[in-house]
């Protein structure tokens, strides 16, 4: 009978820390705002590598924190508008963050190239 009570107190610990586990995740789900996550300022010179790739990554989150927002509302008309209002606040956000002109960020975004 022991290796069963041990094996029974190992699954319930086991399930226990999963619940947890998913409780955590589900608090710290990302909100349905068109706001970007704190970052420190911190210029950006292009002709260098890591701050291209820096910017690609705020780039990324940006575009999928205004698919997240656009996704908020169902209607069709709202979500349009949604979708370019936020980008376009990421993409001002962005510029001053990094001390770019928006013009240097919209170059910088995938679809531009």
């Amino acid at each position: 009978m022991k290796p069963h009570a041990a094996w029974f107190e190992l699954s319930s610990v086991a399930g226990g820390l999963m619940v947890v586990m998913l409780v955590a995740m589900w608090a710290q789900r990302p909100d349905a705002s068109c706001t970007l996550s704190l970052e420190a300022s911190r210029v950006l010179i292009l002709s260098r590598e890591t701050d291209r790739e820096h910017l690609a990554t705020d780039l990324a989150s940006g575009a999928r924190i205004a698919r997240r927002y656009m996704l908020a509302t169902e209607d069709p008309a709202e979500q349009r508008t949604r979708s370019v209002n936020c980008e376009a606040i990421l993409v001002q956000e962005i510029a001053t963050r990094h001390g770019l002109s928006p013009e240097q960020v919209r170059a910088s975004l995938p679809d531009a190239q």
